[in-house]
């Protein structure tokens, strides 16, 4: 009995260890996505605002939007992947935690209450007796939480728009040489 036990807060170390981890990395690579997006558009929206923008110029700006839609599918898989690992060490988390023979905290599971139910929590043993979720906590449910959908959607948008100014002024141009 006492090897399982040992067994089971082993795992559970090693568990927590994997979550905060992969948290910390998730937030890492959104971090350095958003730079590496924003560097992008910022390049692409000075190239565009030149007053006159020859056929060399607008096809840089084709290339670098095409690379940043590029960029944004990553941007979507990586984030996607790191948060559905990162939602199952947590899920494994809960499931040691719901087990009779654990006797620790249960901050995991507690945490994951005030997330996604919006419980109070109450610990008799703490000062102040309860936790309320506070009104982060609602609007991380209502989009923050969809940051690795909404970022990538926002981003491979302007670089669509982005492109398709390119493409209208390569089409221009040639229409023009053609003449």
């Amino acid at each position: 009995m006492a090897q399982d036990r040992d067994t089971m807060q082993s795992d559970y170390g090693h568990l927590l260890t994997l979550w905060t981890s992969g948290v910390r990395d998730y937030h890492s690579m959104l971090s350095d996505y958003l730079t590496a997006n924003s560097i992008f558009v910022a390049v692409i929206g000075l190239l565009v605002s030149r007053e006159s923008v020859d056929l060399p110029f607008t096809l840089v700006i084709v290339l670098l939007s095409m690379i940043g839609i590029l960029m944004s599918v990553q941007m979507a898989i990586v984030l996607g992947r790191f948060s559905a690992q990162n939602s199952f060490w947590e899920w494994q988390l809960r499931g040691i935690e719901a087990m009779p023979e654990w006797r620790e905290r249960k901050p995991v599971s507690g945490l994951y209450r005030i997330r996604e139910h919006r419980e109070t929590i109450v610990d008799e043993t703490n000062e102040p007796r309860s936790f309320e979720p506070s009104w982060a906590f609602r609007q991380h449910r209502q989009w923050w939480a969809h940051r690795a959908i909404s970022f990538p959607w926002f981003f491979g948008t302007i670089y669509g728009l982005f492109l398709l100014w390119g493409f209208t002024q390569v089409v221009r141009s040639s229409a023009i040489s053609f003449e």
